[in-house]
């Protein structure tokens, strides 16, 4: 079975193009065959963008997608009285979002997945609880802290999200795994060398405890998205895959969004 992956597609930025994403999308699922997609999160900053996307990726290429909200997808943006609950809650609406449990796919593998949330575990020891969670440094504000409103401390969110991991994993222990998390799992994947900057913003980036999960229960593959990186890292029998699309004006030497999304595309064959 040929698994597709991609992450932080962002389709509703004003230099996105959604249906040559689309194109795109549909072009790559085809010449490589795959059966399933699965997509990290953060495919708009509208979760009513984010739906219609993901079933128009159904739809036009006649593929199952799986999929886990990233932050950018339960940003209250275009929806100001709500909640990130609410917004996390109202992606449910999708089938394949994984948030509502595991998906096995054959009698040996199955996906779990979630958005998670981070720790401050990857950010400078230097910093304190109180100075992350501000989450602002030299004039810089970390979105989130006015866009995805839990209104649960951020590190009570994490936890919440690897108690509910931990658990479905524990579950399917016997399984060959695919774990899915938006938010990072490994500091290979932070921003290196970080800088001043980034020793305080590697800080919202994921958190380890993701990645010591992946190991604990041998899962085949890790996937994450989140920091517009496409990195791939093996520890033991766990290979943990980053694969973004990213932001357009991050594409390098090409403009052409059905170029870059296969360009960017992955798969993994779990036959």
């Amino acid at each position: 079975m040929k698994i597709g992956i991609l992450s932080d597609i962002h389709v509703d930025l004003e230099d996105s193009d959604p249906q040559k994403i689309l194109q795109g999308f549909v072009e790559a699922i085809e010449e490589n065959q795959v059966e399933i997609m699965i997509i990290a999160g953060d495919v708009a900053n509208d979760f009513e963008v984010t739906l219609q996307f993901l079933h128009q990726i159904e739809t036009a290429a006649d593929v199952r997608c799986l999929f886990v909200p990233g932050n950018h997808d339960i940003w209250n943006e275009k929806h100001s009285t709500k909640t990130a609950w609410e917004t996390y809650h109202g992606l449910e609406q999708f089938a394949g979002n994984l948030a509502g449990g595991p998906v096995q796919l054959t009698d040996q593998w199955v996906v779990i997945g979630d958005l998670g949330w981070y720790d401050y575990s990857f950010g400078s020891p230097d910093y304190t609880i109180a100075e992350y969670d501000r989450m602002q440094i030299n004039g810089r504000l970390w979105q989130d802290k006015i866009k995805a409103v839990w209104e649960k401390p951020t590190i009570e969110m994490h936890q919440y999200f690897y108690r509910k991991l931990e658990k479905q994993l524990d579950a399917y222990q016997h399984k060959r795994i695919i774990l899915v998390t938006h938010v990072l799992p490994i500091v290979d994947f932070t921003v290196q060398p970080p800088g001043k900057i980034w020793n305080y913003l590697n800080a919202f980036l994921g958190s380890r405890q993701y990645g010591e999960l992946a190991l604990k229960y041998a899962v085949k593959y890790s996937i994450s998205g989140h920091v517009h990186y496409r990195r791939q890292k093996k520890y033991k029998n766990t290979t943990f895959i980053c694969n973004c699309l990213n932001y357009a004006s991050q594409w390098v030497d090409n403009d052409d969004p059905v170029v870059e999304v296969k360009k960017a595309f992955k798969t993994i064959d779990i036959s």
